[in-house]
């Protein structure tokens, strides 16, 4: 049965993840130090699921995990599920039941074996190919009942549930499984931090990144709201209604609370209205917005008032804790961001004014301040010489500071489009935002740099690029570019986690640690690398979906390509063009080419060495005739000027592969199956099993010859 313990990717054995029943249980299970064992914190017993020299692959979940093992790891498996917390049941298939081990001794007793400790109990329970484990402060008796319980279940329905849970997230996964595992864990490390209501909180509430105590930081919403909107919306709205509930008498929100009540003396930045509409709008409850439209405006002349203390219509971060860009807060001096995002408040809160039933009678004053802020924006910020929202106002002068709040008006939906223009060519030309050299990429050690690139800004690029790259290339580089610092990430941690484990090295640093923001960014990538493809179908995929539409049949459409192509080959024999310039002539070498005149071919390709065209024959030729080393250096040649050419791009991959550079040839068939697996699928595919036979070291592919002849891959000229 497919489920997802067979679906989710394989993620390496890493000690330290959290196994627990939801967001009520305080005391999960974590990994231990070694392969195949579970505890809880500050215990002194270990569950040992399998044998930890066994070579294990993994499938990591929030509730649960998933083991297979030994030569057929499709019939040698563990799958396990926290169903309360503190209780642990599972299922096994070809392996041996799980032991529970203490330094201490364990006590055996019908059926049962259970550790004690300072009143806690660690209890297992196996029956045939079931288990169940139970801890906590409970009497044996109260234990044995309660995994009793735990086995009568059924854990099929359990799976189901599971997999029913995960259905968002697995629609997120492409046919490329390298870029699968990070989705997976973003998913995961959000589950995790989510909290049931408690103290100040009257809901759900996630926990934070970055302070000393579990804490709901409601700078974090927005990207929160983004993600939970992709796996699971109810949650994205009980989020933004857990932080509506945490406004203030004044109408304004913190910047973070802890289950104690402490807040933070800092204001939370401006996006609680836009956090609210993202979430409201998969539902539209006409009822909640009314309830929550007073609480906006009230929140909306705060920020007003909060932010432009002297009234002078030019807003200014007020604390240093505030400000979207470390290091950059002074007193009294004001910058373009802060601007940008009050008037992406007000638009939102009027938007929903508009969608409301029930007129909002301070809508009016709301437009007043809106139109403000933009006068603002473009008298006060823009730099009409550089052409930039450069400018910063401190005591009455104009200062030239571009940073990233240079470029964040182009998350306002509404900016000029000559001055949106303008950020987008420079964007374009730099790869990146004014005063940063670095590329617009993650770095690859770690996806979460809050030194050269911190990921709120990451994903603030990404937002602005989804509402303003109206073409989407740039959107689309930048998108590629995090994918692959994404798997290049999960790579690093996979390759500390076996080294750890195989030290049996311990670590403070949870399993495969992701931030909120940086899990957001994750899903919303990966969304958007989804959302492109499908609407981006390859030729074939719309030839096939008209010919469904005219009930023309398969048979009928090669019969139709072949005509083409026999038409197309007699005008190029018996109508030659008059001027026989370089295209010309390289028309004649492809055309010698497919009917096998390689002499006729390579005459031509001397004559022409520079033509991407020649190139390419050129290098066909030498794989077909063995010589995989000239051959790739021809094909880097051709992407340095044709980097969208899939058939340079996988024929660089096999004339590697052909020269015994198979780590090399590796790389170039994932990026190719990540860039053209929508577009080309029967290439992506091919090029899926050549990058196995790769992997196992084989130069020469089954029927490799055959992919030098795919019409998909031709997109030279041949």
């Amino acid at each position: 049965m497919k489920n997802v313990f067979t679906d989710y990717p394989d993620i390496p054995w890493k000690p330290g993840w959290r196994l627990s029943a939801g967001p009520a249980d305080r005391m999960p299970f974590i990994t231990g130090s070694f392969c195949g064992t579970l505890t809880v914190p500050g215990a002194d017993w270990i569950l040992q699921l399998t044998e930890p020299s066994a070579p294990v692959t993994t499938r990591f979940l929030s509730s649960g995990l998933s083991l297979r093992t030994g030569k057929k790891p499709g019939k040698n498996w563990i799958h396990l599920v926290v169903t309360a917390p503190g209780v642990l049941c599972g299922t096994v298939s070809g392996l041996p039941l799980p032991t529970l081990t203490s330094e201490n001794g364990a006590i055996e007793k019908n059926e049962a074996v259970w550790v004690t400790n300072d009143h806690s109990i660690a209890l297992l329970l196996c029956r045939t190919n079931r288990f169940a484990l139970v801890c906590g402060m409970l009497t044996p008796d109260r234990a044995f009942d309660h995994a009793e319980t735990a086995l009568k279940q059924n854990f099929e329905l359990l799976e189901q549930i599971q997999t029913d849970q995960r259905a968002p997230i697995s629609r997120l996964f492409s046919i490329n499984s390298r870029h699968n595992a990070p989705v997976a864990l973003a998913a995961e490390s959000l589950k995790t931090r989510l909290r049931e209501r408690t103290g100040p909180f009257h809901g759900l509430w996630s926990t934070a990144e970055g302070f000393p105590t579990e804490t709901f930081s409601l700078n974090e919403l927005y990207p929160l709201v983004r993600a939970w909107n992709l796996i699971d919306p109810p949650t994205a709205l009980e989020l933004v209604q857990t932080a509506l509930g945490l406004q203030q008498n004044g109408g304004g929100f913190p910047a973070w609370v802890d289950p104690g009540g402490a807040t933070s003396p800092a204001a939370s930045r401006p996006f609680i209205a836009q956090s609210f509409e993202l979430a409201w709008r998969n539902r539209r409850d006409q009822a909640l917005l009314k309830k929550t439209l007073p609480a906006l405006r009230k929140y909306a002349q705060w920020a007003v008032r909060r932010f432009d203390p002297h009234r002078d219509r030019i807003p200014a971060w007020q604390n240093e804790e505030e400000v979207f860009i470390p290091g950059s807060f002074e007193r009294g001096k004001a910058t373009p961001e802060l601007t940008v995002l009050l008037i992406a408040e007000l638009e939102a809160i009027l938007r929903l004014c508009d969608e409301s039933e029930h007129p909002e009678p301070a809508a009016e004053s709301l437009k007043e301040e809106h139109a403000q802020l933009i006068h603002t924006l473009y008298s006060v910020f823009w730099d009409p010489e550089q052409k930039a929202f450069s400018n910063v106002w401190k005591d009455g002068h104009y200062l030239h500071e571009p940073s990233f709040g240079s470029f964040l008006p182009l998350f306002w939906r509404g900016l000029d489009k000559e001055k949106r223009a303008a950020l987008i060519n420079s964007f374009e030309e730099i790869h990146g935002f004014p005063g940063h050299a670095e590329s617009v990429g993650l770095k690859r050690e770690q996806t979460d740099d809050t030194v050269h690139l911190p990921v709120a800004y990451q994903f603030m690029l990404l937002e602005t690029l989804r509402q303003t790259d109206e073409a989407r290339p740039l959107l689309m580089l930048f998108i590629h570019r995090a994918r692959e610092n994404f798997a290049v990430w999960f790579e690093h941690e996979s390759i500390e986690a076996a080294r750890r484990t195989g030290s049996g090295e311990t670590t403070d640093q949870p399993a495969y640690a992701l931030g909120t923001v940086t899990a957001a960014f994750i899903l919303a990538v990966q969304d958007e690398f989804q959302r492109e493809a499908a609407h981006a179908p390859s030729t074939a995929r719309l030839l096939l979906k008209w010919a469904r539409r005219l009930r023309i049949g398969r048979a009928d459409l090669l019969i139709i390509a072949a005509l083409l192509f026999a038409l197309l080959v007699v005008h190029v024999v018996y109508h030659p063009p008059e001027n026989r310039n370089a295209d010309d002539r390289l028309a004649e070498a492809a055309l010698d080419y497919q009917q096998g005149r390689f002499k006729e071919t390579l005459a031509i390709c001397r004559r022409y060495p520079d033509h991407p065209l020649s190139r390419f024959l050129y290098a066909n030729m030498l794989l077909l005739t063995e010589q995989p080393a000239p051959a790739a250096e021809l094909y880097r040649q051709i992407l340095l000027e044709n980097a969208g050419s899939p058939s340079a791009l996988f024929g660089l991959a096999l004339a590697l592969q052909m020269d015994g550079q198979f780590d090399q040839a590796v790389k170039r068939y994932r990026d190719f199956i990540d860039i053209y697996q929508d577009r080309l699928p029967d290439a992506a595919a091919r090029a899926e099993e050549f990058l196995q036979f790769s992997n196992e070291q084989f130069r020469s592919p089954p029927h490799w010859k055959s992919v030098l002849a795919l019409p998909m891959m031709n997109d030279l000229g041949l």
